[in-house]
C-alpha cells in the first residue's frame, strides 16, 4: 500500500505553494517522499519560512524556487519563467506533476467591481493556470512522462456565491477546463484532476465577518473550518498511483458543506 502513495523519484511544480492550502499541499507531496519540488514564491521570507516546514516533513527533499509575482508580471512573461526555469532546476530533467494553485480574490458587487480588479482575478486564477498547463503539459506529452496535473477549484466551482463574479468565473472554469482537458490528455497518459477547497483558515478567508463566519460554522457538517494540513493527504492520492483510474474530478474537501 505504501508504494502506491509514493512519489519517490518524481519532480513536482507547485504554485503558491509557501503558505494556506499551499503549503499543505507541499507537505503532503514532501511526505510522500518526493524528490524535489519547485516552488514559485513572491517573498524571499515567505519562501525561506515555507522550506523549514516542508524540511521537517521530509529533510531530504530538494526544494527550489521560483520568483514571480503574478499580479504584476505580464502573464504569458510569468508562464514562460516558470516553464523554462522548472526544466532548468529539475534534478531528473523532467516535472512529473504540476499543482495550480497561486489565486486571489476581491469582493466588491458587480456593478461597483473594478475592472482593473475583475480582470487580476481572470489572470491569475485562471488565464495563467490554463496557460501553464498547456505549456508543461505540452512538455509532458512530448517527453511521454506519465503526467499528473492537479489545479485548485472552489466550492465556487459549484455555487454562484455573492460579491465575487470573477471568481466564480475562474474557479467554475477551472473545473470545466480540468473535466475537457482529462477527455484530451487521459489516453496519453496524463491524469488531469482538481481539489476544490471548502472553507479554510487562510488568509483569504481572515477578513470574513463574525457574523458571516458564525452562518458558515451551522451550515459545516463537521463543525469545523478545514486548515491547510487536511490536504496534504488528498494532494498525495491524487499525484500517486493510488488515482490511477481517477481523472476528470473535482475533489471536495469541505467538510460536507456541498452535501447540504
Amino acid at each position: 500500500m505504501s508504494q502506491l502513495f509514493s512519489l519517490k523519484g518524481q519532480v513536482a511544480v507547485l504554485t503558491g505553494g509557501t503558505n494556506g492550502i499551499g503549503l499543505g499541499y507541499a507537505k503532503g507531496l514532501a511526505s510522500a517522499d518526493l524528490d524535489h519540488l519547485i516552488l514559485t514564491y513572491r517573498s524571499e521570507s515567505t519562501f525561506e519560512k515555507a522550506k523549514g516546514a516542508i524540511k521537517e516533513v521530509n529533510p531530504k527533499i530538494q526544494i527550489d524556487g521560483i520568483k514571480v509575482d503574478f499580479l504584476k508580471e505580464d502573464e504569458d512573461e510569468i508562464v514562460s519563467k516558470i516553464f523554462e526555469e522548472s526544466y532548468k532546476l529539475s534534478k531528473t530533467g523532467n516535472i512529473d506533476i504540476l499543482v495550480n494553485n497561486a489565486g486571489i480574490t476581491e469582493r466588491y458587487a458587480f456593478e461597483d467591481f473594478p475592472q482593473d480588479k475583475f480582470d487580476d482575478v481572470i489572470k491569475v486564477d485562471l488565464n495563467i493556470p490554463v496557460k501553464l498547463t498547456k505549456k508543461i503539459g505540452t512538455k509532458m506529452l512530448e517527453t511521454n512522462t506519465k503526467g499528473k496535473i492537479v489545479s485548485t477549484a472552489s466550492l465556487l466551482s459549484f455555487q454562484g456565491g455573492m460579491s465575487s463574479t470573477p471568481y466564480a468565473i475562474s474557479k467554475g472554469a477551472i473545473k470545466q477546463f480540468t473535466q475537457a482537458l482529462s477527455n484530451e490528455w487521459s489516453s496519453k497518459g496524463i491524469r488531469v484532476n482538481a481539489i476544490a477547497p471548502g472553507y479554510i483558515q487562510t488568509n483569504l478567508t481572515d477578513t470574513m465577518n463574525e457574523e458571516s463566519r458564525k452562518l458558515v460554522d451551522k451550515r459545516i457538517p463537521m463543525q469545523r473550518w478545514g486548515n491547510p494540513d487536511d490536504f496534504m493527504g488528498p494532494i498525495v492520492f491524487l499525484t500517486s498511483d493510488a488515482s490511477r483510474y481517477v481523472t476528470g474530478e473535482t475533489l471536495l474537501v469541505d467538510g460536507g458543506w456541498m452535501g447540504r
